[in-house]
């Protein structure tokens, strides 16, 4: 809105590349696309989430696309992207603004046409600039799309090899995209991001207690301790459990992680998906030595990387970049197991029985998505702040000083955003004061936001 209003955000910087925020620094894609809907159709939460639904139909229609071109599969196409169109991981970040489903989105159709650029220059030169954009997208993209890239280079040398111009041509077009990032990686203050995430920073405990035991092996001359206290071997196995934990199938199918990632009793896959997830998961081992099947595999492989060394996990958003692998191997599981049983005398028992299932386990999602997150999880979605808003803005006139309680979450911003206050003004009046999670000094108009 303020970018709308003045070009400025809400500390005053012209056209940001990255978003300062709360002093997490966020890629800036996000709030460009959202711009033109709030041009054309106001400042409201659906006018907000309406481009990561658009984003969400997008990834569908990509991935039906993707996986024909992969498999060349009408059958295997259709039931990928219907799975990922009732996916509760999906759907979750579809119907909210969150950056990472923006990058969900750039990743399929990426893929996809650098598969067809394989053939015809133009995709192969869209599908560059894509991915150069995916690292506006989100965190996690500006290391998967790197590795992401990587993979398809490897996977299709040869046909690339043959086109050594179109490449060169297509490096440049994804170089000139992210040229404007290059400023911003070398900025201290967007590092706080990953500083504020990482297991590895300074601050955590883990190095606290990593140097704790190091010394206390060094005094009492114990040489074993010296060797695996060592923070890089305590950094490699953190590392690597933090990697692991992403294929927790208890996580995955049945608890999800943060409440705003997930349903009530919901993980993020159907329960009734595990068999068939396993199944294709087998399949495409066995067939590793099609492109498809690596590339697939790898991409599943490669999700879980960039979330791997941060705090707090397993985490749904910082791995939503799976998808929609998980849907492909379902899919395969879906198709196979199909082709298994058809041959059975109890066939449609069976294909009763796995249809029944199901529908019951979405249906449950429908109630619990529909029936229970609202109540059971409406502290997760700051419930109250339009409300407290609404009372504020009758009362307005009466008071000469409104103070709010920074025990809400940043609520300066949710008094901007529902009042719709004027950005210009805003900005005139000194703008955003203390960024960060604790914010201490910021205030306009007559309100103050303080302890």
């Amino acid at each position: 809105y303020s970018i709308l209003k003045t070009g400025r955000d809400e500390y005053g910087t012209w056209f940001p590349v990255v978003l300062r925020s709360f002093d997490d620094y966020k890629p800036p894609l996000y709030m460009y696309l959202t711009v033109p809907f709030v041009a054309t159709l106001g400042l409201d939460t659906w006018v907000v989430r309406l481009p990561s639904a658009i984003a969400g139909i997008l990834a569908v229609i990509g991935t039906y696309f993707l996986v024909r071109e992969l498999f060349r599969s009408n059958r295997l196409s259709l039931i990928t992207s219907f799975l990922l169109a009732i996916s509760p991981w999906h759907i979750q970040f579809s119907r909210i603004a969150f950056e990472a489903n923006i990058g969900v989105t750039i990743n399929i159709w990426g893929v996809y046409l650098f598969l067809k650029g394989i053939k015809e220059n133009r995709f192969l030169y869209l599908s560059a600039f894509l991915f150069g954009l995916g690292l506006y997208a989100y965190h996690s993209e500006r290391i998967f799309l790197p590795l992401l890239i990587l993979l398809l280079g490897i996977l299709f040398r040869k046909e690339l090899l043959k086109r050594q111009r179109e490449v060169l041509i297509a490096v440049v077009i994804g170089l000139v995209t992210i040229a404007p990032l290059i400023v911003t990686f070398l900025d201290p203050a967007t590092l706080s991001r990953l500083r504020g995430t990482s297991s590895f920073a300074d601050q955590t405990p883990l190095l606290s207690r990593s140097v704790a035991k190091l010394q206390q092996d060094q005094q009492n001359g114990n040489p074993l301790g010296i060797v695996f206290d060592n923070r890089r071997l305590v950094w490699a196995h953190t590392f690597l459990e933090g990697y692991l934990s992403h294929y927790s199938l208890r996580w995955l199918f049945l608890t999800g992680d943060n409440p705003r990632h997930h349903a009530p009793d919901m993980g993020l896959l159907y329960l009734v998906e595990l068999p068939f997830v396993l199944w294709g998961l087998y399949h495409l081992v066995i067939s590793w030595k099609e492109k498809s099947s690596k590339l697939v595999l790898s991409w599943f492989l490669i999700a879980p990387i960039a979330a791997a060394p941060t705090t707090g996990l397993p985490h749904a958003i910082r791995t939503l970049v799976f998808l929609p692998t998980f849907q492909i191997m379902t899919a395969i599981g879906i198709v196979q197991g199909v082709m298994l049983v058809s041959r059975s005398k109890v066939k449609y028992l069976l294909f009763t029985s796995a249809l029944l299932l199901f529908t019951f386990n979405f249906v449950y999602y429908l109630h619990m998505y529909f029936g229970h997150m609202n109540h059971e999880y409406s502290p997760f979605w700051q419930y109250g702040y339009k409300q407290a808003v609404g009372y504020t803005k009758a009362n307005y006139g009466k008071y000469k000083k409104i103070v709010v309680s920074t025990q809400l979450e940043q609520p300066y911003v949710f008094f901007l955003y529902y009042l719709a206050y004027d950005p210009k003004k805003y900005l005139e009046e000194g703008g955003t004061r203390s960024g960060g999670f604790e914010e201490v000094r910021n205030k306009y108009d007559i309100f103050e936001f303080r302890p």
